[in-house]
């Protein structure tokens, strides 16, 4: 595993993509909040950018299917690490 700050660009573009990160979904002036509304991203088993985040505790890898495509979402930590690097006081799943 290695450091946070390695961590690509792309890498973070996918944990946004995965929420529905959206700048409009921002809540709030002094304590920043984002509501997600989701939190999944289907790809393949073998995406080594989603494995990187699975071994750093930032995601979670569901069960592939007999083709290989599986859902990947971010951790409690993954929310922590994308919330802090957006400037967010917190990220919020919605159910």
């Amino acid at each position: 595993m290695g450091n946070i700050s390695d961590i690509t660009v792309y890498q973070i573009e996918n944990m946004q993509h995965a929420i529905g990160f959206d700048k409009s979904r921002v809540t709030g002036i002094k304590h920043r909040v984002m509501h997600c509304y989701r939190n999944y991203f289907c790809t393949d088993k073998d995406d080594k950018n989603w494995l990187d985040l699975v071994e750093r505790g930032l995601a979670r890898m569901g069960i592939p299917d007999k083709n290989g495509i599986v859902y990947f979402g971010l951790t409690g930590e993954g929310f922590k690490f994308l919330a802090n690097l957006c400037g967010l006081e917190r990220m919020y799943e919605i159910d």
